[in-house]
């Protein structure tokens, strides 16, 4: 679901889009890769938020790279269009 008459909304999104997005950087900022890598049973906001897996296995795999003292810190955290978020992070030593 995209919103195309509110791409001119910046940081415009759907509850259950803010919803999925913060619970995945509560879930990435305290460890809990399981919750991650079993996000199909986390409910609706993430089978809305992750219909097909292709754009959000790629963060499983950076997640592993991270070494217990680096630091997570996110970028780019804005909804567009209601759904679409380009939520970025970046791992750096602490």
């Amino acid at each position: 679901m995209v919103a195309w008459d509110k791409l001119d909304e910046p940081g415009f999104g759907y509850d259950w889009a803010i919803e999925a997005n913060e619970k995945m950087k509560t879930f990435i900022l305290s460890g809990d890769h399981n919750a991650l890598i079993n996000y199909r049973s986390l409910g609706k906001a993430f089978d809305f938020s992750i219909p097909t897996p292709e754009h959000f296995l790629p963060l499983l795999y950076t997640l592993g790279l991270k070494e217990e003292k680096e630091q997570i810190v996110f970028f780019n955290d804005k909804p567009v269009a209601g759904s679409l978020s380009m939520t970025s992070l970046k791992i750096h030593e602490g």
